[in-house]
Order: structure tokens, then sequence, then C-alpha cells
């Protein structure tokens, strides 16, 4: 039993987000550990534990929890979505702004390409094609937008889906924007990806977009990776913010890439 005084310094979200952290890192908890490291009660963090049961994060076990998957995929998920977002935020209002009711567009998994569907809810008669779980989830009670996702196996790190399942439908897509997040940006290569089935997925949608658009922070500007999805002469506007490399913005508008600063 914790004979610690109880420790209120710590407000209830950040406490929850704590053993939310703890299960991701060792797959279970038992509420006398947890007692001891947020220095509260068992009572409260019995209490924690039945709250976080109940919002799907984690499976409540005999004197403890387990980590769930859904848990999991919104921490890891939810991580990458705070680097650098008040850029990823500007690049979404330019990208949005391209987005009229009426059209076909692509959005991928890409955490920019989330804030850029939180964005558009009000469009009609708007087809959005997505890999993204978070994305389509966003869009999915917008009345004015259907909503298509492609089929696939789930990448826990993007919360995308990629595979063999996508490639004849997406041979018969017709796009009119194609809006695409990228792990490395580069003036040589273009768009790429980490994950061989994501870029294929990807470089399959960019042939039947009638307009490609890349959505990438300065942080991902000069990096190689394994595969390229977006030559620069396939890519018609890169969005990006004013810190990325000068060099590299001018060589890509060299070859005809519009590249705009937000």
């Amino acid at each position: 039993m914790n004979t610690n005084i109880p420790d209120d310094s710590l407000s209830t979200e950040n406490r929850r987000d704590q053993i939310l952290t703890y299960l991701s890192q060792h797959d279970r908890g038992y509420v006398a550990d947890l007692s001891q490291l947020l220095n509260v009660s068992e009572v409260t963090v019995r209490k924690d534990l039945d709250f976080l049961e109940a919002q799907g994060l984690l499976t409540r076990i005999h004197g403890g929890a387990l980590a769930s998957g859904r848990g999991r995929l919104e921490r890891h998920f939810g991580a990458r979505e705070q680097q650098n977002l008040d850029e990823k935020r500007r690049i979404a209002q330019a990208a949005a702004a391209l987005i009229q009711s009426g059209q076909r567009i692509f959005l991928d998994a890409s955490t920019t390409a989330l804030q850029v569907a939180r964005l558009i809810k009000d469009r009609k008669d708007l087809i959005v094609v997505t890999n993204g779980l978070y994305t389509a989830l966003e869009l999915v009670f917008c009345e004015g937008i259907t909503t298509m996702v492609l089929g696939g196996t789930v990448r826990p790190r993007s919360s995308s889906l990629v595979g063999n399942l996508n490639t004849d439908l997406l041979r018969r897509l017709r796009v009119d924007l194609g809006i695409f997040g990228a792990y490395s940006v580069t003036a040589q290569d273009g768009l790429m990806e980490t994950d061989l089935d994501e870029a294929t997925l990807k470089q399959s949608v960019v042939k039947v977009s009638n307009k490609v658009v890349g959505i990438a922070d300065s942080s991902k500007f000069g990096i190689t990776s394994f595969s390229v999805f977006a030559l620069p002469e396939e890519i018609d506007l890169l969005i990006t913010d004013p810190k990325a490399p000068p060099e590299m913005v001018e060589s890509l508008r060299a070859q005809d890439v519009q590249v705009e600063l937000v």
C-alpha cells in the first residue's frame, strides 16, 4: 500500500497521460505501482483506470491494466501530430484553400493532411479518397462529403492503410487534386517515404491526380529516404514554411515546381 502523502500537484489530465505513457512503455501496470509512481492514492488510480478504459485507451485486469491497441495508436499519432504543429496548421490552411466543393480529392494519412481535413468540413458534394484512418474519421459525419477509405494493411506508425488490395482500384480513379505529406523532400528526388508500400500507394495516386500538391514542413527537407513517390517533374505545388532551405527551394522552382512559403 502506498503510504506517501497524496500529491495534488498533477492535474487529472496530466496524471492520466502519465498512466498511458507508463503502459505504452511497460505493456501493463498495477495499481500499487502506479500509486507509488504518481504519489496518489490507489483509489485515485483505480478511478483513472476506469475512466481510461471507458475511453477505450486501456484494458482493466485484476489489480491493474493493459495497454490497448487503440491507446498505443492514438498516443503515437498524437505525438507526431504535435511536431511542428504551427507550421503544419499554416500549410494546411494554404492547402485547404485549394479545395472547392464538387471536387474529387485525395488526402493521405499524414498529420498535416489531417489538419487539412479539419478545415474543409463545410464543402459540398466533395469526394475525399484517403488511406488515413484518422483523416477518414475526421470527415465521416460531414453531410456534404463522401469519404472513400482505401483498404489494406494497417501501418501502426502512420495509421495508414497500404498494400496490394488498393492497386486495381487506384488505377481506375481520377482525382482532381492529390494532397500528399512526405517523410522527406529533396530537390533532386522530390517527395519520399521510408516505407515501400506507402510510397507505392502514393505513387499510384500521383499518376491519377490532375494536380499534385506536396505538404511538408521545413524539417522534412534535405533527407533522403528509401522510396520516391513523386519526382520533381510530377509535383505541381509544394507548400512549406519559410524555414525551408533557400537553395533547395530555388532548385525546385528551377524545375518548374511552384513552391509556396506560408
